[in-house]
């Protein structure tokens, strides 16, 4: 497997005709994978995206010369995302097992200066894709409907808003494009979202989702600006190129990692 990390340059935004043409082939698909996707299956498309994730984010390490695992380490990452269809002590037996299966490898084939990172990088991955989006695998199809809703609205909301009125930097040393004007008003879409597709998705208005809503939009933007964080730590602009106008697998998904987890806690139970 060989995932394109593009390299940071001082060139604009992908050219928008992209980043809607792939939108419009995307939602719809992952939309009715959702909703009609035995839930195998569903896992296990889960577990490729969690592979493809973990790839770029060893690629960005290879970037700052940093060591990884080899690429056997991306069964135990998809291994770990199928774990969950047997709930919580399986998820902890996976990750448990794959944590010393790498260690005992590493300890056996790398050399004392690679051994550190690639250990370290092994474990992030893990707890970085397979054991965040894999909440998703826990929760009612309609509950990750109302997620997708949630992130994405809000992350469309937050763009083009920030391209329109944008004026004051968010995190200048981090994304330097991303604004203030653009994070109210993507939080804001999200708690939109939430209240109005709870309406539709679970029946009844509830308040809650408010509250609900809101946390998630917070942990989502904390989730893209983390991601953000390790894309200028290697230097690049996009995690990879697989997905025409929206960059990579961690730039598309990079707030649901964060918000996955925080929205089953809040939600779900």
């Amino acid at each position: 497997m060989n995932i394109e990390v593009t390299t940071l340059t001082k060139s604009g935004d992908p050219h928008p005709v992209w980043r809607v043409l792939t939108a419009v082939v995307a939602i719809p698909l992952v939309v009715l994978i959702t909703i009609f996707a035995a839930n195998v299956i569903f896992a296990a498309i889960i577990g490729v995206v969690s592979i493809l994730a973990a790839e770029e984010f060893f690629s960005l390490g290879v970037k700052r010369s940093i060591g990884r695992p080899g690429r056997w380490f991306l069964a135990a990452v998809g291994g770990v995302s199928m774990s969950f269809l047997g709930g919580p002590v399986w998820v902890l037996g996976a990750a448990v097992f794959a944590a010393i299966t790498l260690m005992t490898i590493e300890m056996l084939t790398a050399s004392a200066e690679d051994a550190l990172v690639r250990v370290a990088m092994g474990l992030g991955s893990i707890l970085y894709c397979p054991l965040t989006l894999g909440f998703t695998i826990f929760m009612p199809r309609r509950e990750v409907l109302l997620l997708f809703a949630i992130i994405w609205i809000g992350d469309s909301t937050a763009y083009y808003a920030g391209r329109a009125v944008g004026r004051r930097p968010l995190a200048p040393t981090i994304s330097p494009k991303k604004t203030v004007e653009g994070a109210i008003a993507g939080f804001i879409g999200s708690v939109v979202a939430g209240v109005i597709g709870g309406r539709w998705l679970l029946g009844g208005m509830r308040l809650d989702l408010i509250w609900i809503s809101a946390v998630t939009a917070v942990a989502g933007q904390c989730g893209d600006l983390a991601e953000s964080m390790l894309k200028r730590s290697a230097g690049v602009k996009d995690s990879s190129s697989v997905l025409p106008g929206h960059g990579g697998i961690l730039d598309r998904l990079d707030s649901l990692f964060f918000a996955a987890p925080v929205f089953y806690w809040l939600l779900v139970p």
